[in-house]
Protein backbone atom coordinates (compact mmCIF):
# COMPACT_ATOMS: atom_id res chain seq x y z
CA UNK A 1 0.00 0.00 0.00
CA UNK A 2 1.79 2.69 -1.28
CA UNK A 3 -0.40 5.51 -0.39
CA UNK A 4 0.58 5.87 3.19
CA UNK A 5 4.16 6.83 4.48
CA UNK A 6 5.86 4.73 6.40
CA UNK A 7 6.97 7.52 8.32
CA UNK A 8 3.59 8.12 9.66
CA UNK A 9 2.56 4.36 10.44
CA UNK A 10 5.86 4.55 12.48
CA UNK A 11 4.33 7.08 15.33
CA UNK A 12 1.67 4.42 16.32
CA UNK A 13 5.00 2.47 17.15
CA UNK A 14 6.60 5.45 18.77
CA UNK A 15 4.38 7.69 20.53
CA UNK A 16 0.22 7.90 21.19
CA UNK A 17 -1.74 8.44 18.18
CA UNK A 18 -5.45 8.80 17.33
CA UNK A 19 -8.05 9.51 14.86
CA UNK A 20 -10.83 11.91 14.37
CA UNK A 21 -13.23 13.58 11.99
CA UNK A 22 -15.24 16.29 12.82
CA UNK A 23 -17.20 15.90 9.90
CA UNK A 24 -21.06 14.85 9.95
CA UNK A 25 -23.42 13.86 7.08
CA UNK A 26 -25.77 16.51 7.83
CA UNK A 27 -23.27 19.60 7.39
CA UNK A 28 -22.44 20.37 3.35
CA UNK A 29 -19.32 19.52 2.14
CA UNK A 30 -17.98 23.46 2.80
CA UNK A 31 -18.92 23.32 6.51
CA UNK A 32 -17.32 19.46 6.79
CA UNK A 33 -14.43 21.44 5.52
CA UNK A 34 -14.78 24.19 7.78
CA UNK A 35 -15.10 22.46 10.77
CA UNK A 36 -11.77 19.42 10.28
CA UNK A 37 -9.73 23.09 8.98
CA UNK A 38 -11.25 24.44 12.92
CA UNK A 39 -10.40 20.93 14.29
CA UNK A 40 -7.09 21.16 13.18
CA UNK A 41 -6.07 24.23 14.12
CA UNK A 42 -7.45 23.07 17.88
CA UNK A 43 -4.91 19.68 17.80
CA UNK A 44 -1.81 22.54 16.67
CA UNK A 45 -2.24 24.79 19.75
CA UNK A 46 -2.73 21.60 21.84
CA UNK A 47 0.96 20.95 20.43
CA UNK A 48 -0.02 17.54 18.73
CA UNK A 49 1.14 16.95 15.01
CA UNK A 50 -1.87 15.97 12.67
CA UNK A 51 -2.13 14.79 9.29
CA UNK A 52 -5.11 14.92 6.84
CA UNK A 53 -6.34 11.72 5.54
CA UNK A 54 -9.77 10.62 3.72
CA UNK A 55 -11.49 7.93 5.18
CA UNK A 56 -14.78 5.84 5.16
CA UNK A 57 -17.10 5.79 8.36
CA UNK A 58 -20.81 4.56 9.38
CA UNK A 59 -22.19 6.75 10.98
CA UNK A 60 -25.41 5.60 13.24
CA UNK A 61 -23.88 1.86 13.08
CA UNK A 62 -25.90 -0.72 13.94
CA UNK A 63 -29.27 1.56 13.62
CA UNK A 64 -31.84 1.93 10.79
CA UNK A 65 -29.96 5.59 10.23
CA UNK A 66 -26.53 3.55 9.39
CA UNK A 67 -25.13 5.30 6.46
CA UNK A 68 -21.33 4.89 5.21
CA UNK A 69 -20.26 8.35 4.42
CA UNK A 70 -16.42 9.75 3.05
CA UNK A 71 -14.74 12.34 5.39
CA UNK A 72 -12.03 14.12 6.09
CA UNK A 73 -10.26 12.95 9.11
CA UNK A 74 -6.99 13.54 10.71
CA UNK A 75 -4.07 10.98 12.30
CA UNK A 76 -3.20 12.86 15.33
CA UNK A 77 0.10 12.08 16.91
CA UNK A 78 1.76 13.01 20.38
CA UNK A 79 5.34 13.63 19.79
CA UNK A 80 6.11 15.26 22.63
CA UNK A 81 4.55 12.22 24.65
CA UNK A 82 2.20 14.57 27.00
CA UNK A 83 0.21 11.66 27.79
CA UNK A 84 -3.00 14.29 27.30
CA UNK A 85 -4.20 12.88 23.64
CA UNK A 86 -6.57 10.31 24.51
CA UNK A 87 -8.48 12.96 26.68
CA UNK A 88 -8.06 15.27 24.08
CA UNK A 89 -9.58 13.47 21.40
CA UNK A 90 -12.40 12.54 23.55
CA UNK A 91 -13.12 16.14 24.51
CA UNK A 92 -12.63 17.65 20.77
CA UNK A 93 -14.97 14.25 19.65
CA UNK A 94 -17.56 15.53 22.12
CA UNK A 95 -17.53 19.20 20.69
CA UNK A 96 -17.15 18.28 16.90
CA UNK A 97 -20.66 15.84 17.63
CA UNK A 98 -18.75 12.79 16.35
CA UNK A 99 -20.21 9.52 17.12
CA UNK A 100 -16.36 7.99 18.40
CA UNK A 101 -12.52 8.62 17.86
CA UNK A 102 -10.14 6.23 17.87
CA UNK A 103 -7.33 5.90 20.37
CA UNK A 104 -4.44 4.24 20.04
CA UNK A 105 -1.79 3.90 22.45
CA UNK A 106 1.88 3.68 21.45
CA UNK A 107 4.11 0.29 21.70
CA UNK A 108 0.86 -2.09 20.98
CA UNK A 109 -1.55 -3.31 18.63
CA UNK A 110 -4.21 -2.37 20.55
CA UNK A 111 -6.66 0.62 20.10
CA UNK A 112 -9.46 2.03 22.11
CA UNK A 113 -12.89 2.75 20.14
CA UNK A 114 -14.30 5.77 22.66
CA UNK A 115 -17.46 6.53 21.80
CA UNK A 116 -18.02 10.75 22.24
CA UNK A 117 -22.04 11.40 21.74
CA UNK A 118 -25.21 9.55 23.22
CA UNK A 119 -26.78 8.90 19.63
CA UNK A 120 -23.60 7.26 18.10
CA UNK A 121 -21.78 3.97 18.16
CA UNK A 122 -20.73 2.39 20.51
CA UNK A 123 -22.61 5.25 22.60
CA UNK A 124 -21.50 8.17 24.90
CA UNK A 125 -18.54 6.77 27.86
CA UNK A 126 -18.92 3.22 25.89
CA UNK A 127 -15.16 2.34 25.03
CA UNK A 128 -14.64 -0.94 22.75
CA UNK A 129 -11.05 -2.51 22.93
CA UNK A 130 -9.21 -3.83 19.72
CA UNK A 131 -6.57 -6.11 19.98
CA UNK A 132 -5.39 -6.49 16.68
CA UNK A 133 -5.00 -3.63 13.30
CA UNK A 134 -4.07 -4.04 10.00
CA UNK A 135 -4.23 -3.47 6.47
CA UNK A 136 -6.89 -5.72 4.87
CA UNK A 137 -7.95 -6.82 8.22
CA UNK A 138 -11.84 -6.56 8.51
CA UNK A 139 -14.44 -7.01 11.87
CA UNK A 140 -17.01 -5.30 13.97
CA UNK A 141 -16.07 -1.83 13.36
CA UNK A 142 -13.58 -0.63 10.77
CA UNK A 143 -13.39 2.01 8.10
CA UNK A 144 -12.07 1.36 3.79
CA UNK A 145 -9.22 1.92 1.59
CA UNK A 146 -10.36 2.10 -1.40
CA UNK A 147 -13.35 -0.77 -0.46
CA UNK A 148 -10.80 -2.46 1.52
CA UNK A 149 -10.67 -2.77 5.44
CA UNK A 150 -8.47 -0.24 7.46
CA UNK A 151 -8.18 2.71 9.28
CA UNK A 152 -6.78 4.74 6.59
CA UNK A 153 -7.39 5.69 2.84
CA UNK A 154 -4.95 8.42 2.43
CA UNK A 155 -2.41 10.85 4.04
CA UNK A 156 -1.45 14.31 2.96
CA UNK A 157 1.53 16.33 4.30
CA UNK A 158 1.92 16.15 8.14
CA UNK A 159 1.52 19.61 9.80
CA UNK A 160 3.32 20.24 13.00
CA UNK A 161 2.74 22.74 15.94
CA UNK A 162 3.87 25.82 15.03
CA UNK A 163 7.06 26.86 16.18
CA UNK A 164 7.39 30.53 15.65
CA UNK A 165 5.31 33.54 16.81
CA UNK A 166 4.16 33.96 13.37
CA UNK A 167 3.21 31.18 12.34
CA UNK A 168 1.34 30.67 15.33
CA UNK A 169 -1.28 33.63 15.22
CA UNK A 170 -3.05 32.31 11.97
CA UNK A 171 -3.34 28.90 13.79
CA UNK A 172 -4.63 30.74 17.56
CA UNK A 173 -7.38 32.65 14.91
CA UNK A 174 -8.79 29.55 13.35
CA UNK A 175 -8.88 27.38 16.48
CA UNK A 176 -10.13 30.12 18.52
CA UNK A 177 -13.37 30.97 15.60
CA UNK A 178 -16.52 29.14 15.62
CA UNK A 179 -15.93 26.89 12.84
CA UNK A 180 -18.95 28.37 10.80
CA UNK A 181 -16.71 31.55 10.70
CA UNK A 182 -13.57 29.54 9.49
CA UNK A 183 -12.31 30.89 5.98
CA UNK A 184 -11.20 28.28 3.37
Amino acid sequence: MGIIKEASLSHMEKHDTGLISASRNMFSSKDNRKRTKNLKAKFLMLGYSVTDMIGSYIENYETPQAVEVKENSLFVVDLKDSGRLEKDLKNLGEEFDQDSILFIPKNTDKSFLCGTNKTGYPGYGVVKKFNTRGLGKSGEFMTKVRGRPFIFESMSTETNPPYSFFSGIGVRACANENWKDVEL
